[in-house]
């Protein structure tokens, strides 16, 4: 009971602090005159800024964020591996070629089009590094994002080759570095919601199958299934977030690890916090951006590499004190 109160109360902090970053996210930017003062004295301009840039941003923002980080926990459930994430995997860089092979093959597409490609090749590269871990056996945690790592290089140095052989490095460019300043680009952002609606209704599947294939198909779990499912959820997550925003990197691997660190690895009661606390993370970040060298814009995945690195290096650092602890003991 005591434990049903405490996780409450963290929801209802999560929450609030989510409803006071939002806010802020809609008052903040290039053009100063959009407050609360001039939206409630009905100033056109203030409120069309609002209507149709502050908060479809917003709400990108909230969603990218949320299905991020939900799919970086069921990518870290299915390869057992708190390293793991989209962006560790080779899956955020497939969508990355795919993205660009869309633009090679049929030129400028709707975003529709560009997403069915990205994520294509995404459940593609995912489903092959899934089966490319099921082979290895590695000992040693730490070496499976170092593959992952040296299999999303290898997709990206394709990814550059096509580009350099096109001469499209510049669309390369623009599309690799993540921002929420792309105005009018953000309608297949709003597909997450489909895969975040799944990713709840499967989490407690989710976190069966991370106690490994013989315990889940001792309980009667169909353990390909629920595989090939977060496989889906994890390639269509990623797809659309890219397309729309491009890579937002450490969201899908820090954020599943602050969440454990608080709730455990129970996915059933920590996924609705998890992407609260991922939309918090991000909504801070991307405001820092526009902040900085006001009125002018950061990327926002710089401030998000900045940030998420230091923590990644806190986790990391931490588990091998933890590892060293328990072989000294």
């Amino acid at each position: 009971m005591l434990g049903l109160l405490r996780s409450r109360r963290k929801r209802i902090a999560i929450t609030a602090l989510l409803v006071i970053l939002s806010l802020t996210s809609l008052m903040v930017g290039s053009l100063g005159g959009v407050t609360p003062g001039a939206l409630a004295a009905g100033d056109k301009t203030a409120w069309s800024v609002l209507w149709y840039s502050r908060l479809p941003r917003t709400a990108a923002i909230i969603l990218s964020a949320a299905g991020l980080s939900a799919a970086g926990m069921i990518m870290q459930a299915i390869s057992r591996n708190k390293f793991m994430s989209p962006s560790t995997s080779g899956t955020t860089d497939a969508a990355a070629l795919g993205l660009l092979l869309s633009f090679v093959l049929l030129n400028r597409q709707p975003g529709l089009v560009q997403l069915l490609f990205a994520f294509v090749f995404a459940l593609a590269a995912s489903a092959l590094f899934t089966t490319l871990l099921s082979r290895l056996k590695l000992r040693e945690a730490v070496y499976i994002p170092l593959v992952g790592m040296m299999y999303g290089g290898l997709i990206s140095s394709v990814t550059t080759a096509i580009a350099y052989r096109f001469d499209v490095m510049q669309m390369m460019s623009a599309i690799a570095l993540g921002s929420f300043a792309r105005l009018g680009s953000f309608t297949m952002v709003y597909v997450v919601i489909a895969p975040l609606f799944f990713a709840v209704l499967y989490a407690t599947r989710f976190s069966i199958i991370g106690l490994g294939e013989d315990f889940a198909k001792n309980l009667g779990l169909s353990y390909k299934r629920v595989v090939f499912t977060g496989l889906v959820i994890i390639a269509l997550v990623s797809a659309s977030t890219f397309v729309s925003v491009g890579p937002l990197p450490f969201v899908g691997l820090i954020i599943p690890n602050m969440a454990a660190s608080f709730y455990g690895d129970n996915l059933k009661k920590s996924i609705v916090d998890l992407m609260l606390f991922g939309a918090d993370f991000v909504l801070v970040c991307d405001i820092l951006s526009r902040l900085v060298i006001y009125p002018f814009e950061m990327s926002v995945s710089l401030t998000i590499s900045v940030a998420g690195g230091a923590i990644f290096m806190f986790y990391l650092l931490r588990r091998m004190y933890v590892g060293k602890k328990r072989e000294a003991a």
